[in-house]
């Protein structure tokens, strides 16, 4: 079976809601090694926030396929560039 890259990402995001180690769960998804954006997932609140290194805009979500999708693009608009 092929992982896409979209299952990829919600892999890591669903680890992100499963481990209740930290109320407050951040990963950096990165591009040729440079990091693209961080995904902040508040346990309390089930809220993801999606912040783009590059402009640096902040984006909330309430489900994490729409916070998969947002990662998504952002990996993908910065492949365009180079």
């Amino acid at each position: 079976m092929v992982n896409s890259n979209l299952s990829r990402i919600i892999k890591r995001l669903e680890a992100m809601v499963v481990d209740g180690a930290w109320p407050l769960q951040v990963r950096t998804f990165e591009r040729y090694g440079i990091a693209v954006c961080d995904v902040l997932f508040n346990q309390e609140s089930g809220e993801f926030v999606v912040k783009r290194i590059e402009p640096g805009d902040v984006m909330v979500f309430d489900q994490l396929d729409l916070a998969a999708i947002e990662v998504y693009d952002c990996l993908e608009d910065f492949r365009q560039r180079f």
